[in-house]
């Protein structure tokens, strides 16, 4: 294989097999074409494809991995495993979880059926959910659980009451999805764990078979995940990791940036190769990126280059207020776009989603069509949501909170009374509700013809659980629809046609999947699969095309991609970094990191905005400059002061890095003085 057009750096990551590998992947640097390159050498050095595990965190990512190593290599690649961390420990579940006791068929729990099963949970730990929020908690459980821990109080009383009730109700959380047959999105990490800890045989078997590993985006993986890895490796440690800790930025979904700053100390003898040639930016948009990235402690050294030289000079707008911030950065487009600039060559990014509207109002005024990347999902929509849990319901009717969800939904004449009774009967019983609800004509205590009804809706079940078994998932699925009436009753349930019309078409979409479904899978299409695939995939929906449109989204989302010109709007403290990051010296290295990240998007122009004056809680307050303003090289930044708009201001220019160093220490002074 021809590996002349690689860099030296890249090659040398190609051509390095054996052993631990740590490859320092600089933003831009070409990273995909190391990886795709270098499993196509292992190929061609006769490893067979089924002894290759590469794993990343998007199935696009693993997708078009797998196209480009084709490309490259052929029918051999074909054997290969590229997928998801997620999707690998899913497949590993499939074949050994019943083997710890769960049932040979499992679901993958999704948000909703997660958030019930945690109100439920504190409800029998007498929490009451007005106090405390049903998603904060998960979101502590989620975060133990990929920590490796389990949810405690504080030992030094530093906690708050989330910790105790996190506490309370994890253990009865997890009780929850294994009488339910199912498994969360974390589960798929922690438990391949767990089975290879517990089954030996089953380990070493995985072992055999994978003698490559590697892993992409590796500076995004938590505590579990890298657990997991040094289980596959063995003792062989072949494996190889490619990522930046520069562009760490995910330590609140439980991103442990530790994991690459001591990659050595888990993968003892490990070599380091460096890709620092970026092939994106500008030199202009690297050194001032550099200058910025330079300052956290906790990093491994490298220095993006580029042999573009020169480029525009990166702006640097300070505006009276936030709706002048947004109008400049609307005018600028505008006048970009005329100059024949594509719109989705164009971005505008901020730390925090409530920034977008002064941007959204302006742009709108203008007719410039944009996309918010990051709203409200389609699987997320309610109507839509009700029609998933019929799905899940007919594929797995122990699935309680699906079938209290849609057990009245379009509404049947089954009741709260109802239901309650029900439930009390089954747990007095022994039963599931589901075999309950079955015979619900025998409960003598349940109001009249009401027993009627839910058996009516249980054989309906059963019913279409005999259609979905043969097939044509989409056509069962209209005729569902049209039985239960969905259509008539989201309109009449709306305030308005609007709504309602959207509801419909929520319903359509949902069908429209299953066709698509159905036409990629063939015969091996199922609906427990749909059901688990849908699971997998919606965490990749914003990954769309967008079309002719500017994008508008926050620097998190924007990791990954790139544009022609940025605009990176509110470069303040507190904004930039964020408030709520300050107080732990290691959440600054991340909002740095936050800004680098935000900073090497752009291809040829970088426009950094700030507002003097920004509105909070109804009233407009002074702003001060974002502190990673003042690492900028000077030489690299113009200057743009919608203060002052009379012409160039060279005098302020030269004084504009003095101003605001003076700024932020009148800060830090304030601040001591608290």
């Amino acid at each position: 294989m021809d590996l002349s057009h690689l860099n030296p750096p890249q090659r040398e990551a190609v051509l390095t097999t054996e052993g631990p590998l740590l490859v320092l992947a600089g933003a831009g640097s070409g990273k995909t074409r190391v990886i795709t390159h270098r499993i196509a050498h292992l190929l061609e050095k006769k490893v067979p494809g089924r002894a290759i595990l590469s794993v990343t965190f998007t199935n696009k990512a693993a997708g078009e991995m797998k196209e480009r190593v084709v490309h490259l290599a052929g029918q051999k690649a074909l054997g290969v495993t590229l997928s998801t961390f997620h999707a690998f420990g899913a497949e590993v579940l499939k074949q050994h979880l019943p083997k710890l006791g769960w049932p040979k068929k499992f679901a993958i729990a999704d948000m909703g059926d997660q958030l019930s099963m945690v109100k439920r949970a504190m409800k029998e730990r007498r929490v009451d959910d007005r106090d405390f929020d049903a998603r904060k908690v998960l979101t502590l459980i989620s975060r133990a659980k990929n920590a490796g821990v389990v949810p405690e109080p504080r030992a030094d009383g530093l906690g708050d009451d989330y910790d105790l009730v996190t506490h309370l109700v994890f253990p009865l959380y997890q009780l929850g999805l294994k009488a339910m047959g199912a498994v969360d999105f974390d589960d798929l990490i922690i438990l391949p764990s767990r089975v290879f800890t517990e089954l030996p045989e089953v380990l070493e078997s995985y072992q055999e078979r994978f003698r490559y590993l590697m892993v992409d985006e590796y500076q995004d993986t938590n505590v579990a995940q890298l657990a997991l890895l040094v289980h596959l490796a063995g003792k062989r440690h072949n494996v190889c990791v490619v990522g930046d800790d520069d562009q760490c930025i995910y330590s609140w979904r439980g991103a442990e940036v530790k994991n690459i700053l001591e990659f050595e100390r888990h993968f003892p003898k490990g070599k380091e190769v460096r890709l620092e040639q970026n092939y994106r930016s500008t030199e202009v948009i690297l050194e001032a990126a550099n200058a910025v990235i330079a300052q956290n402690p906790a990093r491994r050294a490298k220095r993006m280059w580029t042999d573009r030289p020169g480029g525009p000079l990166v702006k640097v707008v300070v505006a009276p207020s936030e709706d002048e911030e947004a109008r400049y950065v609307a005018i600028e487009i505008r006048k970009a776009i005329e100059a024949g600039a594509a719109p989705d060559d164009l971005a505008v990014l901020y730390r925090t989603n409530g920034q977008s509207r002064p941007v959204e109002e302006q742009l709108r005024e203008r007719g410039i069509f944009y996309e918010v990347v990051g709203g409200q999902e389609f699987f997320d929509r309610r109507e839509v949501k009700d029609v998933i849990a019929y799905f899940k319901v007919i594929a797995n009717p122990k699935d309680e909170i699906s079938l209290l969800r849609i057990v009245n939904v379009p509404t049947r004449g089954i009741g709260d009374v109802t239901l309650e009774r029900v439930q009390t009967h089954a747990q007095k019983s022994g039963e599931s509700l589901w075999e309950t609800m079955k015979k619900a004509s025998t409960i003598e205590d349940l109001p009249r013809g009401a027993g009627e009804k839910v058996e009516e809706f249980c054989a309906m079940i059963e019913r279409y659980r005999a259609r979905f078994a043969k097939g044509n998932l989409a056509r069962v699925t209209e005729d569902l629809l049209a039985e239960v009436d969905f259509e008539a009753w989201a309109r009449s349930a709306t305030s308005s046609p609007t709504a309602g019309d959207r509801k419909v078409s929520g319903f359509r979409q949902v069908v429209q999947s299953l066709a698509a479904y159905e036409k990629r899978e063939g015969p091996k299409a199922g609906l427990l699969t749909y059901l688990n695939r849908l699971t997998l995939d919606t965490k990749d929906e914003e990954e769309e095309v967008r079309g002719g449109r500017v994008t508008l989204m926050t620097l998190h989302g924007a990791k990954g991609l790139e544009w022609k010109t940025v605009f990176f709007i509110g470069m303040e403290e507190d904004l930039v970094p964020h408030g709520g990051m300050q107080g732990e010296p290691q959440n600054l290295e991340e909002e740095r990191r936050l800004a680098y990240v935000g900073m090497t998007r752009a291809r040829e122009q970088l426009v950094l905005t700030r507002a003097a004056m920004r509105v909070k809680r109804g009233r407009e307050v002074p702003r001060t400059p974002s502190r990673f303003l003042q690492d900028l090289p000077e030489k690299y930044v113009q200057l743009v002061d919608l203060e002052t708009p009379s012409g160039p201001v060279t005098e302020k220019e030269t004084n504009f890095f003095k101003d605001l160093r003076a700024k932020l220490e009148e800060k830090a002074k304030g601040l001591t003085g608290m």
